[in-house]
């Protein structure tokens, strides 16, 4: 049932309610680490890519041979002794990262395939985000990935990098997420982090950085408390009050 602009739909209205009353009431200028774009009401995919062109006066460029998820590895900000032990493959596929072409053979475990196939169907599927492979059968074809990035007038560095994937076998959107990096205040660590925008919001996942001994990247989203990494659910109302869960 749709709502009107304002709320959307009522299943995501329902949601955004249970997720203000449970969250916690958060200050965007004292918690920038965490903020990014927030998505539209009617539906995602890319439709929030034009927003962000429309707002700021950016421009779109897609999928050049030399986009990654980074410009520079430089942006992880890990210390000398880590970058020098870090696998050029690793380094290669972060700055050059739509060069990469992938095979992806997936399913959701027994006892969580009903939740997984409810969100699609309440969810993921309408909005055109984080629409999850259901079966091995669905992501066999493989996946379309892109790289677009927005710049500023005369920038040479963007100020938005967006990984936009969809499923070939059956042209849905997959995801679209905001790749960047960004410093914890509780720790000062850099980490890596995606935003995926939703209505009224975003679901953000950030993420440890380590390099192993043997020079892999291992990313992790787990912490304990708020500004740890993790995942984090963001909200914001109409009158740009914000809430997180």
């Amino acid at each position: 049932m749709w709502l009107g602009t304002k709320k959307g739909y009522l299943q995501d209205w329902l949601t955004q309610i249970w997720a203000r009353a449970t969250g916690r009431k958060i200050d965007p200028e004292n918690n920038r680490w965490l903020m990014g774009p927030i998505g539209q009401t009617s539906g995602i995919a890319d439709t929030f890519v034009q927003q962000l062109i429309d707002r700021e006066k950016l421009r779109l460029e897609k999928n050049h041979a030399s986009f990654g998820l980074l410009d520079s590895i430089e942006q992880l900000n890990l210390p000398g002794q880590d970058l020098a032990k870090l696998n050029p493959l690793v380094k290669d596929f972060y700055e050059h990262t739509f060069g990469y072409g992938f095979e992806v053979w997936s399913h959701w475990c027994g006892v969580f395939y009903p939740f997984g196939w409810l969100i699609r169907l309440l969810f993921s599927h309408r909005l055109r985000q984080l629409n999850l492979p259901l079966n091995p059968l669905d992501s066999a074809p493989g996946i379309e990935s892109n790289i677009w990035k927005l710049y500023a007038d005369g920038a040479r560095h963007p100020e938005y990098t967006i990984r936009y994937r969809i499923l070939k076998s059956q042209q849905n959107v997959i995801y679209s997420g905001v790749y960047s990096t960004t410093q914890l205040p509780s720790t000062n660590e850099t980490c890596l982090k995606v935003v995926f925008p939703l209505p009224n919001g975003n679901a953000t996942v950030i993420m440890k950085i380590e390099v192993k001994h043997e020079g892999s990247l291992l990313l992790t989203s787990q912490g304990k408390r708020f500004g740890d990494p993790g995942f984090y659910f963001l909200l914001a109302n109409q009158k740009e009050n914000y809430g997180v869960i």
